[in-house]
């Protein structure tokens, strides 16, 4: 199973605070900042209606297309160890929102994959994960943290 696809995604939308300390790229003017933002927000919407099985709103999905259709005309073929690779054609330039291309393409490589079937939601804290558990049964984001909590308050709840 390739996880990774929506591993930088889940990452992104799970920051809290300022998205400038995901982005690492400085300070952002405030029309990029508030896009940033947007789409932080509306892939959240996105990804939680998708765990949910309820399916995405048609606006979470044309703000992603929206970014999408900046990075495409900016992601091609280039040389590697072994031959040839998708990459970045032009990772400078003054368009900061191009540090969401990525971002959105492992958003769009994850919800056109079939390890959409494996995202769910955490039962302790609602964040989003992939399961890769074998028979689909995880629950929690993190069995140490979430996993452990549940695993407590009903161990507390028998014993009382």
């Amino acid at each position: 199973m390739a996880t990774a696809a929506g591993v930088l995604c889940l990452d992104f939308i799970h920051r809290s605070g300022d998205p400038e300390e995901f982005l690492e790229s400085g300070p952002l003017d405030a029309a990029t900042h508030r896009e940033v933002r947007r789409f932080r927000t509306s892939l959240q919407r996105l990804l939680d209606a998708e765990a949910r099985g309820t399916g995405a709103r048609e606006n979470d999905l044309a703000t992603l297309n929206r970014i999408l259709s900046r990075a495409g005309g900016n992601r091609g073929l280039r040389p590697t160890v072994r031959g040839y690779g998708w990459g970045w054609l032009h990772e400078e330039g003054e368009d900061l929102s191009r540090l969401l291309w990525p971002v959105a393409w492992s958003a769009a490589r994850l919800l056109d994959s079939p390890d959409l079937a494996r995202l769910k939601s955490c039962d302790g804290c609602g964040r989003l994960f992939l399961d890769a558990s074998r028979n689909r049964s995880r629950r929690w984001c993190d069995k140490g943290g979430c996993g452990n909590r549940a695993n407590v308050a009903r161990f507390r709840s028998r014993h009382r």
